[in-house]
């Protein structure tokens, strides 16, 4: 028995959503600043080659506004393995005069409800440009979003290739969040040179850990994830960790 309560306690901490401390709200703070987890960092100081375009901070998006727990920062944040990863992918591709850009990280779980609350809505201004094809039920059928995600545990990234000279984009067949077969990373309808970005994409990414969601060209996550946790801390571009204020 006493087994069996120490198995339910110990599986009731992995699944747990974990919550950083708060730290003292500040005059003029909407929202009070809170403690970053040790396990998680921003990738700009991991991989500064990386460049950074969080998508759900502002309008361009599938859901066409933005989305809850971005609207205090606009830096990336991640596990920290899964930005050393990213460190590694980025120094072995600027090798090839190319680069990665980000559209989303670290996302918190109360995103994932601002999702799901949206496409109980009759609002389709964003279809024509995102989900053409389907319904916004069938985004979810589809399996293009579900209720939990893995960039809430801080262990995926949205993103594409760049080139390093021109600072343009690799055409990838399709733009971020385009929700439709066409975004499958070996879609056939799709151009030979898009595909091959694409491959090209997901080979640099697998060579440094990170495994590719076959639906959509841009979505990576780590391969060897180990614990994960669900956190929920919105994004704040100045986030302290805990132990600095010891």
């Amino acid at each position: 028995m006493k087994l069996l309560s120490c198995f339910a306690v110990l599986s009731a901490l992995l699944l747990c959503q974990c919550q950083p401390v708060p730290l003292p709200q500040l005059p003029g703070q909407s929202e009070p600043v809170v403690y970053m987890p040790d396990e998680m960092c921003y990738l700009d100081e991991v991989a500064p080659l990386v460049k950074v375009d969080l998508k759900y901070c502002g309008s361009d998006n599938f859901v066409g506004r933005p989305i809850a727990g971005y609207t205090t920062g606009h830096r990336a944040i991640l596990r920290k393995d899964t930005a050393l990863a990213l460190k590694r992918a980025s120094e072995a591709l600027a090798e090839e005069g190319l680069g990665l850009l980000v559209w989303d990280a670290y996302r918190p779980a109360r995103a994932m409800k601002d999702f799901y609350a949206w496409s109980e809505t009759a609002d389709d201004k964003t279809k024509a440009e995102f989900y053409p094809n389907i319904t916004k039920r069938e985004i979810y059928e589809h399996r293009y979003i579900g209720k939990i995600s893995e960039h809430s545990w801080g262990v995926a990234v949205d993103l594409t290739l760049f080139d390093l000279k021109t600072g343009k984009e690799l055409d990838m067949g399709g733009r971020h969040d385009l929700l439709d077969e066409s975004s499958a990373t070996r879609s056939p309808l799709i151009t030979a040179q898009q595909r091959a970005n694409r491959l090209k994409l997901r080979d640099a990414m697998a060579a440094a850990g990170l495994r590719n969601y076959s639906k959509e060209w841009w979505h990576y996550f780590l391969i060897d994830k180990g614990v994960c946790y669900r956190y929920d801390f919105p994004l704040n571009d100045h986030m302290s960790k805990r132990n600095n204020q010891q």
